[in-house]
Formats: structure tokens, sequence, C-alpha cells
């Protein structure tokens, strides 16, 4: 390859009001000045505008955003991102979200550029109002990753992308980043959040949304402090259904267990005050947090859903429910917490299980497609 190549991420946002900064961000955060510099210039682009914290951590980590800035079906934002794609010299398009797959895959197609599609989550169905859009830009898609098999099952059935077209990719974490906190520290911590050696605490980390199964947690609790008055609850990360939270927690008298940290930057120092992270999504991909908590030796309690029941073994390094199940989350965690032993295996088995993962693959998978598709 004789030249740098340069590629455009265009996503839906990386952060509004309700969510800090957005899972997918996180990915930027760590992919962008990640890849070769001396064979790729990449470039990363929001369809909204800005979000004050979100720009300024992207720019911390030397990534300069650009935005359409434009609502979903504003054909603004094709014009906007055709003069991006000229100034720039873009060669490539790779894609994160309805609207940006949708302007983005016609701005490749009036441009001629390969453009690539990257699906997140399972979510099931695809909006109405979309799904002929997606049947339109089907065969307009160069190549199109999965964050698990879930996913893709979702992509090539939902969002009609040929099943020739769409590799599955789990996105992992940079592992040689992760550090783990010094025990003093996180013995401050949960000082300062009153909770003492002899407490127990849970965890739930990610955006507060109704499919990420916080409600089923919290219900879980209830059910463990029927056997256990040591225990507690700590949620991270922001969203919509935080008042919704809230307001059930203040409902069923749980506000003396459940404490919301809201968002850290400091995420993946403050699990390890955890004895126990809770995976309780009813859809997911495979969530950066699962990663981390792996990575920093968790014991992890989780659902099945999409990848996380295809990366965890039950068992082995993780004990599984079925999505939704809140008698067997609860029975599972006061199993882990009663028994030092399991509790040991299930976090010396994530830190084995969490090798496979490591971002790098996930980067060097990019790199050798971008130059595949700019040949």
């Amino acid at each position: 390859m004789s030249k740098t190549v340069t590629v455009l991420h265009l996503c839906e946002h990386f952060g509004d009001k309700q969510v800090s900064f957005h899972g997918v961000s996180r990915l930027f955060e760590l992919w962008i000045p990640a890849f070769d510099k001396n064979r790729f210039r990449v470039l990363l682009c929001s369809r909204k505008g800005p979000s004050d914290l979100a720009d300024q951590r992207l720019r911390a980590a030397g990534i300069a955003p650009l935005y359409l800035g434009y609502g979903k079906m504003d054909p603004r934002n094709l014009f906007k991102l055709i003069g991006i794609i000229r100034r720039e010299k873009v060669d490539i398009l790779h894609l994160h979200g309805y609207g940006a797959s949708t302007w983005g895959r016609i701005a490749a197609l009036l441009l001629r550029k390969p453009a690539i599609v990257h699906e997140h989550c399972n979510y099931g169905t695809v909006p109405a109002s979309q799904r002929p859009v997606e049947w339109l830009l089907r065969n307009f898609t160069n190549h199109a990753y999965a964050v698990s098999e879930s996913t893709r099952d979702f992509t090539v059935n939902k969002r009609y992308i040929p099943a020739r077209l769409v590799e599955t990719m789990y996105s992992g974490i940079p592992l040689e980043q992760i550090q783990k906190a010094e025990p003093g520290w996180t013995q401050a911590f949960r000082r300062e959040q009153g909770r003492g050696p002899e407490d127990r605490i849970l965890g739930v980390v990610g955006r507060l949304e109704s499919h990420k199964g916080h409600l089923d947690a919290f219900k879980a609790l209830q059910l463990i402090l029927r056997q256990r008055s040591d225990v507690y609850l700590w949620v991270l990360g922001n969203g919509r259904y935080e008042e919704t939270l809230r307001q059930w927690v203040k409902d069923n008298g749980l506000a003396d267990r459940i404490t919301f940290l809201g968002y850290r930057s400091d995420v993946v120092r403050v699990i390890q005050c955890f004895d126990v992270q809770l995976f309780p999504s009813h859809q997911e991909g495979t969530p950066s947090t699962l990663f981390e908590g792996m990575a920093v030796g968790n014991a992890c309690v989780a659902s099945t859903a999409d990848g996380q029941g295809e990366i965890l073994t039950d068992g082995k390094d993780a004990l599984l429910f079925s999505p939704g199940d809140v008698e067997a989350m609860a029975r599972l965690t006061l199993q882990v917490l009663a028994d030092p032993q399991l509790l040991e295996r299930l976090r010396r088995n994530a830190e084995v299980r969490i090798r496979d993962f490591d971002m790098k693959r996930c980067l060097e998978k990019m790199e050798h497609l971008y130059e595949e598709l700019a040949r």
C-alpha cells in the first residue's frame, strides 16, 4: 500500500444530556489513537452535535471530532457529509448506528467509496421506518462487523445485510492499559461510600436504560437481603431511565442499600471495590464493562443475553442465568458470596479467559480490511 488510507468513523452521537459518554464512544477513545499512523489516518464524526464531556474526553485522547449536527432524517446530513469526505479526502467510511449508516452508505454510493457497517447490539427488531432503508441499502454495504454471533444474526436477518459480508468481531479491551487498583485506594473509596471491609458490595455498570436490567438487579437484592443483611448494591452510569430507577428504590425502601454513583471516568478502578459484579441485561452486544470486569478479576454473575452468553462459560468464569430470571440472579449471587473458593475460582478463570479478547486482535482485523478495501 503506497499511501496512507483515510478512514472516517461516523456514529450517531458520543453522549447526550442523559448519557455522558456512550459505550461506543469509549471504543473510539481507545481505537483511534491505536491505529497504525504510518498506514492509516482515522477521523471521527458524530451525526448529532457535540456533547461537552464527550468532546473533552475525545480531545484529551488526541481526537478532534467532527460533527454533522442535524436530525436523523435531515437530508442536510448528506450534503455536509459529502463535503467532509471531499475535504478530508476520505477513502473508506466506517458507520455505526442507523442514521450514520443511512447517510454514510448513500454518500459512499454517490462518491464511489467503500462502506462498512458496524452493529454493536442485537436490538431484536429494527424500527419500522428504518426497515425499507435497510432493505434498499443492503447491497451498498462492502462489509459489516457484528460484536457477537447473536448480533450477527440480527444484522443478517433484521438489517438484511448479506451473510457473506457480515463478520463477527468481539471488540475486547486493551489489556495492557488495565491497571489493578491499590488495595488502600479501594478500601478508602469504600469508606467514602460508608461501607466497611465486612460489607459485601454488588455492582452494576452501564447506561441506565430499561433493557440493561437494573430493576432485575434491584429485585434480586430484595431477595438476597432476606438471607443476608451485609449486602449493598452500587450503580455506575447515567441515562434516561435514572429517575424511574431512583423512584423505584425510594418506593421500595432501598435507599440505604442502593447507591447511585453516576458517571465515573475512573470506572475500571471503582469496579475493583465490588465483591460481585452483576450483568443483568436483557439485550446486549458484548459490553466493554464485561471485558473490564473480567480483566480486573471480578467474580461475575451474568445473564446469557447475546454476547455475554457467548464468551462466558457457566461455572467456570461466571455464573449465568436467563435474562429476566431475578430469582436465579439472587440465588447465584448468594452462592458466590457464601463460597470464597468459588469466588476465587471465578476471578482466576475470568482473568485467563479475557486474554482471548485483547483489543489488538480487533484493530488488526480492521486494519487488514481497510487495506483490502483501499486496494
